[in-house]
C-alpha cells in the first residue's frame, strides 16, 4: 500500500473534505481525527497537526489533485526557529526558513512540522530535501562563544534576541513586502510590528521548515563529537565529569551555565 503525506492548510480542511465526498467517499469514523474518508480504493486521514495521510492506489494522483486545490500565497514567507536551547551538550541553532510561492506545495508535499514531532532520521532528511531547492540561512553559535556570549548578558532570551535581529536583518530588506514569523520564546516581542512572535509557532509552515533545519543542524553537530541530546541525569553526569576535569575544553562541547 502506497503512503503519502502532506500539510494541508486549515483554512481548505473543510472545502477538501466537501470535495472527495462530492467525488464518492464517504466518511470513516475513527477517533483523535479531524476527519477520514475513504472510497474502497483509497483512504485520507487528516490529524490535527495538519498532517494528511493518502494511502492506497494511485495516492499519488490524488495528492496532486488536492495540491492543485491549494491556493498559492501571494507573499514570500520567512519564518524563523531555533534548536538546542535546552541541551546542555552542543550549539545553540538559529535558522530562518524562506517559503516562496514557486515552491510552497513543494514544502506542503515534504509535509514540515515542528521537529519535536519528528524522529531524528526524518528530522534530517527532511532537512536535506529542503536544502536541496528551498532559500534559508541558519547562525550556529559554538558552545565557546555562546558561553561568552552568557557571560556577559546572563539572559539566554536576551542572546536569541541578539542573535534573531541580526539573522532577520538581510531578510527584511531582501523581502520588505514579506511576512515574517519568529516562533515566540518569551512573553514580549524585540521586533519591529512587521515581524509575527507567535507562541506555538511550529503551526506555521515556514516556522516548522526553520524547526527542522536548526534542529538537523545541531543533530549532526552532536553525531560528530559522539554527545547526547537533552539534558537528562546521564547528559549532566557527563557533562559536570568533563568540566571539572578540563574546564576550559569543556566550555568548547557543552553550556556551562547549565551547570
Amino acid at each position: 500500500m502506497t503512503n503519502l503525506t502532506l500539510r494541508l492548510p486549515p483554512e481548505k480542511a473543510e472545502e477538501i473534505k466537501e470535495e472527495l465526498l462530492r467525488m464518492g467517499f464517504h466518511e470513516l469514523k475513527e477517533e483523535n481525527l479531524l476527519w477520514a474518508l475513504s472510497d474502497g480504493k483509497r483512504s485520507l486521514r487528516l490529524y490535527p497537526s495538519g498532517t494528511l495521510l493518502i494511502q492506497g492506489r494511485d495516492a499519488g494522483g490524488l495528492r496532486d489533485w488536492i495540491l492543485s486545490m491549494i491556493d498559492v500565497p501571494v507573499l514570500v514567507h520567512v519564518g524563523c526557529d531555533e534548536s538546542g536551547k535546552g541541551d546542555v551538550f552542543g550549539p545553540l541553532v538559529l535558522c530562518c526558513a524562506v517559503i516562496k510561492p514557486e515552491y510552497y506545495k513543494k514544502v506542503l508535499s515534504l509535509n514540515m512540522k515542528d521537529c519535536k514531532k519528528l524522529k531524528d532520521d526524518a528530522v534530517l532528511k527532511k532537512s536535506e530535501t529542503f536544502r536541496s531547492f528551498g532559500e534559508f540561512k541558519c547562525r550556529l553559535v559554538e558552545p565557546k562563544e555562546l558561553n561568552e556570549l552568557y557571560d556577559k548578558m546572563k539572559n539566554l532570551n536576551r542572546i536569541l534576541d541578539k542573535l534573531y535581529l541580526n539573522l532577520l536583518e538581510e531578510f527584511l530588506k531582501k523581502y520588505p513586502h514579506g511576512r515574517f514569523s519568529v516562533d515566540a520564546y518569551s512573553k514580549t516581542s524585540p521586533f519591529d510590528p512587521r515581524v509575527n512572535f507567535e507562541h506555538k509557532g511550529e503551526e506555521d509552515l515556514a516556522v516548522a521548515s526553520a524547526s527542522v533545519l536548526a534542529r538537523a543542524e545541531f543533530l549532526r553537530w552532536l553525531k560528530n563529537r559522539g554527545l547526547p541530546k537533552g539534558a537528562s541525569p546521564h547528559a549532566m553526569e557527563l557533562a559536570r565529569r568533563l568540566y571539572q576535569k578540563a574546564p576550559e575544553e569543556a566550555k568548547k562541547l557543552l553550556k556551562v551555565f547549565f551547570l
